[in-house]
């Protein structure tokens, strides 16, 4: 029951590389806006619920949002990109910034192949209650699918915002 869920995350994730190909360096983690968020920082708030909640477990097998717990370590992933005001507020470190257009596309996709073969291993019944949701695993899938594809539209955005023209737009 998981993979049709799987398969259309999948698509996101095809559509999040299309996002990102052409993406000038210089504009990796550069705000069109103060109040507005980066690619780079879109991706790392992507990776960063990916990874809690299908890798970051505590010891006793309960979800935690704790990166220390997290079964997967990125540079991208960072408790600020969380939510968007605790984004907006800091932006993108020194050691994020460094990385490229490149490595940040590779790294999401890598954190992503990565959290689902974890849920793969945990095998969910899609009715049983989800981390960090209010309802399902089924339902979260869906919103996840939808979460991904909206952030990936603002990747899109941020870009045009910047003078851009991403491909197949």
């Amino acid at each position: 029951m998981l993979d049709p869920y799987l398969k259309a995350l999948d698509l996101c994730y095809f559509e999040v590389g299309e996002a990102f190909k052409g993406l000038a360096i210089e504009n990796v983690w550069k705000r069109p806006n103060p109040r507005l968020l980066s690619v780079g920082e879109l991706a790392g708030h992507m990776a960063y619920w990916e990874a809690v909640r299908y890798a970051g477990e505590n010891e006793d097998g309960s979800a935690t949002r704790d990166l220390s717990n997290c079964k997967i370590s990125s540079p991208l992933l960072d408790n600020r990109f969380g939510y968007y005001t605790s984004t907006v507020d800091t932006g993108p470190t020194e050691k994020q910034q460094a990385l490229t257009a490149e490595q940040v596309a590779n790294e999401l996709q890598r954190i992503h192949k990565a959290a689902m073969g974890y849920l793969k291993e945990r095998n969910p019944d899609m009715a049983s209650p989800a981390p960090y949701w209010h309802s399902n695993y089924g339902d979260l899938l869906n919103y996840v699918a939808f979460h991904n594809a909206y952030h990936t539209g603002q990747m899109y955005s941020v870009r045009h915002l910047l003078g851009e023209e991403p491909p197949d737009n």
